[in-house]
């Protein structure tokens, strides 16, 4: 509730959306997997990674403004959304920035792993400069993701149409 009410009375946000080839990043994904011998995909994983990067290397992307303030976080922190049960958590990875991609999936599945175990430190829920949430598991083909406080970007990832190549990414900044 708190962040919806962020969202809605304090924060400057907007939304875009985006279409983009997924086969392309399914196929990076299965050669990732296939090299790390990963038995489950590392899509949604290599997604948000490729979303620390582009903060990394942008970092107008990693600003936020607070009370009409400019804040440049000096890390990317990245959040990632993980649905146990009835609750949905916005896990934190922190200082995501200084990790190469595979360690990068190491940490958010161990923050997932801690969600779903529901003992998630103070540091693994808190501080995302940046997130990532993904509906395409119940086929959501488009949704607007809410702003948490003092999060510079959400970027949401869809459900492609069936049969389809191509499907959507949203974002709230």
């Amino acid at each position: 509730v708190s962040a919806v009410t962020w969202h809605r009375d304090h924060a400057v946000t907007a939304y875009l959306e985006m279409t983009y080839d997924q086969q392309a990043w399914e196929d990076y994904a299965a050669v990732f997997a296939e090299r790390h011998k990963f038995m489950l995909s590392p899509l949604l994983p290599l997604m948000a990674y490729r979303l620390v990067k582009l903060a990394l290397d942008r970092p107008g992307i990693n600003t936020t403004l607070v009370n009409g303030q400019k804040y440049l976080y000096d890390q990317v922190n990245l959040g990632f959304t993980v649905q146990v049960g009835e609750t949905l958590y916005l896990t934190v990875v922190q200082q995501a920035d200084a990790m190469d991609d595979r360690q990068f999936i190491d940490a958010l599945g161990e923050v997932q792993r801690h969600a779903m175990a529901k003992k998630l430190r103070p540091d693994e829920s808190m501080g995302a400069t940046v997130g990532f949430s993904s509906m395409a598991r119940w086929n959501v083909s488009g949704h607007v993701p809410v702003l948490p406080p003092y999060t510079a970007l959400m970027v949401a990832h869809s459900a492609p149409p069936k049969g389809g190549q191509s499907a959507v990414l949203g974002a709230s900044y």
